[in-house]
């Protein structure tokens, strides 16, 4: 009872801005109290009085106790909105609280904010936290109890036991109809499902089902590709699942990562994500024949594709694994560009100066020239 007095005063501190009282009350009240709601008001006033640090680890330690606790995932949303360099990464936070609490109206808006922003580097400057976190009075919490032999029987425990068998029934009622199935199948389109394995779960991939526009034909922000219709990207995607079912999985890879890098939705990227994630787990993956001159002519077009390129190696390391620059195409003091590799293995008699053939996947390009490949095979030429 004491730890939800101190909880009341802090809100009202709270609310007249008092906030350094408020992480007076609350940085001992939170060990005791066993309420998300204190570390809330404790995050948002460290958050307001700029002590970020103890913002961020507050927020870790309370995320790790109440991951599902829904103001908790907010903060954690707007801070990833401020960091973020794109519309899409703002966007990132939020879509996962969806995914714990589909149909949010107050997340979709937020959502569609970001979308919508004219200028997204001036919408992010100006974004407050008030304006994107409700909040609310602690409730209170009330327990009415009935004494049955030697037995305590809660009010709260009855009600929640007459909702559950509600549910049940509801449940054994509703959810063999055909709608039910219906709204279950497109629940799972929205969301990445960890069992798709083969490539006859591809199917339950689609654009075709939107019943929006899946591009923005009116660009705010010039995109690297652009797509003139609806169909056009539809094509795009639905070409690339099929080259992913016929084992062509890099060139399904480029198709994905232009829609990627186009005036796509960003529920349409949502989708390439999961396809993405089906390349990424593919265990044989075939050699594309891209050469590093093909990648940095449009780098963003390459990012996991899985290639087989010769070079010299320098700058070798042999720490969690082993790294190294390799200079591709070299002869005579003259090569292509740099790659910079890693791998979580060991290569026997492996040293600076050995040429070498190394196979890998892309895994990101800095700027336009510099490529980093994490390698799943390294074979040293013999001299």
């Amino acid at each position: 009872m004491k730890s939800e007095l101190i909880t009341k005063e802090a809100y009202k501190s709270f609310k007249k801005g008092s906030y350094v009282i408020v992480i007076q009350l609350l940085e001992k009240n939170i060990t005791i109290s066993n309420n998300p709601f204190d570390y809330f008001l404790l995050i948002l006033s460290y958050l307001f009085t700029d002590k970020l640090m103890q913002a961020e680890t507050a927020l870790r330690r309370a995320l790790r106790q109440y991951p599902a606790f829904l103001p908790l995932l907010e903060i954690q949303a707007f801070l990833m909105l401020k960091a973020a360099k794109s519309k899409e990464e703002a966007c990132t936070g939020y879509i996962d609280i969806l995914k714990i609490f589909p149909g949010n109206k107050h997340i979709t808006k937020i959502i569609t904010k970001i979308q919508e922003s004219a200028d997204f580097e001036q919408f992010q400057k100006k974004a407050k936290l008030k304006d994107f976190i409700k909040i609310k009075a602690p409730k209170k919490v009330k327990t009415v109890s009935f004494r049955t032999g030697w037995t305590i029987i809660h009010f709260k425990t009855i009600v929640f036991v007459l909702v559950i068998t509600a549910f049940l029934i509801t449940g054994i009622l509703f959810f063999s109809s055909p709608l039910a199935k219906f709204i279950q199948e497109k629940i799972e389109l929205l969301f990445y499902h960890p069992t798709f394995q083969s490539g006859e779960d591809l199917l339950h991939i689609s654009l075709d089902g939107m019943h929006y526009d899946i591009i923005d034909k009116i660009q705010q922000v010039r995109t690297p590709e652009f797509y003139a219709s609806n169909e056009a990207c539809i094509q795009d995607f639905n070409q690339a699942k099929w080259l992913i079912k016929e084992g062509k999985e890099n060139d399904a890879m480029i198709l994905l990562n232009k829609i990627d890098a186009s005036n796509a939705n960003f529920r349409v990227k949502e989708r390439v994500a999961f396809l993405k994630d089906f390349i990424n787990r593919s265990r044989d993956r075939t050699v594309a024949k891209f050469s590093y001159r093909d990648v940095i002519q449009k780098p963003y077009l390459y990012k996991g594709i899985n290639v087989k390129w010769q070079g010299k190696v320098v700058n070798y390391k042999t720490k969690n694994g082993i790294s190294f620059q390799l200079l591709i195409n070299y002869s005579k003091n003259s090569f292509d560009g740099v790659v910079e590799v890693f791998a979580p293995f060991k290569v026997e008699a492996l040293d600076n100066g050995a040429i070498v053939t190394v196979e890998g996947i892309i895994t990101n390009i800095v700027g336009r020239k510099i490529v980093i490949m994490q390698a799943t095979n390294v074979e040293i030429k013999p001299e």
